[in-house]
């Protein structure tokens, strides 16, 4: 009995959302940077660890943001995944309406929003109604009955009672990756939608020109080293689910397509078969 060995419960590679840029989260924007620091002032400890391996790995099988609310699925150590729910505190009537007619009456903070940035000033605007923008480590109160009220009610049916739990870990970071790439995201947590802060008589973008039908004399230019800018500026595809690197396997296929595009524009024959 005492040499007996047990196999290893925790799937090491899963078929789920993997992460992909969490190493340089710490080193991004401001707000991805504040993100991780508020996970780290939750004193995860070894759960930290533990739920960027199951990031990293794919255990997170699925996950849905509606609004405030975030549900997903972990595969943990038993055959069932657990089921993690977050439920954000959110802005809501009087207070939504402050937080969007504010941002509406400022087309350069909205425009940013749309744009991928995330202004300072629209942290302060939810602090200045009481409402953190990042999750929060200290809870913001006490029910009558003594009861703590938290930022972020979280819930996992794995047997950890601690909170967050690795599995709660995992999709935070994932969630942190979300936020990183598009900061409306971390509004839309908060129950502020910023594409509905759009007027409705906003001018439409101008049409797009058609580029010209004779390309006979053109010729690819750009060095090869150079074929994978574009994937490099799209950045992570949100919650990917391939084996490989998202970002290393686009590169892959950019580089191909490339190398074809320039032997047809120079009038060779092309074996698309390989």
């Amino acid at each position: 009995m005492g040499n007996r060995r047990y196999p290893l419960r925790v799937a090491r590679s899963a078929f789920g959302i993997r992460a992909q840029d969490l190493r340089t989260l710490a080193r991004g924007t401001w707000w991805a940077r504040r993100w991780i620091a508020a996970l780290e002032a939750m004193r995860l400890g070894a759960r930290f660890g533990r739920g960027r391996q199951y990031a990293v790995s794919g255990q997170v099988m699925d996950l849905v943001a509606e609004g405030a609310h975030v549900s997903a699925s972990v595969v943990g150590s038993r055959p069932d995944p657990y089921r993690v729910t977050l439920d954000f505190t959110a802005a809501e009537g009087a207070v939504r309406e402050r937080i969007a007619e504010t941002i509406r009456a400022q087309p350069m903070t909205l425009g940013r929003l749309l744009a991928g940035d995330l202004p300072v000033e629209v942290g302060e605007l939810f602090r200045a109604e009481g409402l953190p923008l990042f999750p929060q480590a200290e809870p913001r109160g006490k029910t009558p009955e003594g009861k703590m009220i938290w930022d972020v009610s979280m819930r996992c049916s794995c047997p950890d009672w601690s909170r967050p739990c690795k599995h709660m870990a995992a999709v935070l970071l994932l969630l942190g990756e979300e936020v990183a790439r598009r900061p409306a995201a971390l509004l839309a947590l908060r129950g502020v939608d910023v594409e509905t802060l759009v007027p409705p008589d906003a001018p439409s973008a101008p049409e797009t020109f058609s580029a010209p039908q004779e390309l006979s004399g053109w010729r690819a230019s750009a060095p090869a080293a150079c074929g994978a800018l574009l994937v490099r500026r799209l950045g992570a595809v949100p919650y990917w689910r391939g084996t490989a690197r998202c970002v290393e396997t686009l590169e892959k296929m950019q580089a191909r397509a490339g190398a074809v595009a320039r032997e047809a524009a120079s009038g060779n024959s092309v074996d698309l078969r390989m």
